[in-house]
């Protein structure tokens, strides 16, 4: 008895701990920390126009990466992967082609930093009138790369921080 109670105890535990799993494209993964849940494609539509209806860019996004939306303490996630050449300098690249236009605007800042040890390249800006933290990291052999953003209220920059970092320190290729 013993012993059934406890498989039974083992194999709850790992469908738990892999409910957590975000399969991204090709073998790359999230196991984050934080509670990401997904949205449902049947919850989309009425999320879009609450939340984005007054946007024309951010409600498609949120449209066209319908399987992809993941919302966390009233935080809209997006996180998409993707194989790619062999790019070296990749995210410097992308940093100089964004700050061309970018650095004209008032509410954008970007940078390249480490995060979990994972170079990643981060922009904050307001977005039709929403904060937004888009991310990009790629792996060490610069031929995957993962991109997204995080849409928070105001106030809730440290939150959209703390999600980032989790999100990152979860990514695995």
């Amino acid at each position: 008895m013993k012993k059934t109670t406890f498989v039974f105890a083992l194999i709850f535990f790992s469908f738990t701990g892999m409910a957590q799993r975000i399969a991204l494209s090709g073998s790359a993964s999230i196991d984050p920390q934080k509670k990401l849940y997904k949205v449902q494609k049947s919850e989309i539509s009425s999320l879009v126009s609450k939340r984005f209806g007054k946007t024309k860019f951010l409600a498609k996004s949120i449209l066209d990466n319908a399987d992809r939306v993941y919302m966390v303490d009233d935080m809209v996630v997006i996180v998409n992967s993707a194989s790619m050449p062999r790019t070296q300098g990749f995210l410097k690249g992308r940093k100089l082609m964004f700050d061309d236009v970018g650095l004209k605007l008032s509410n954008y800042s970007s940078k390249i930093e480490t995060v979990s040890g994972k170079n990643v390249f981060v922009i904050n800006e307001i977005s039709e009138g929403l904060k937004i933290c888009r991310f990009t990291t790629v792996n060490s052999s610069e031929d995957f790369v993962v991109i997204g953003f995080i849409q928070y209220n105001p106030g809730n920059e440290i939150k959209a921080r703390s999600v980032l970092e989790d999100i990152i320190k979860g990514l695995n290729y």
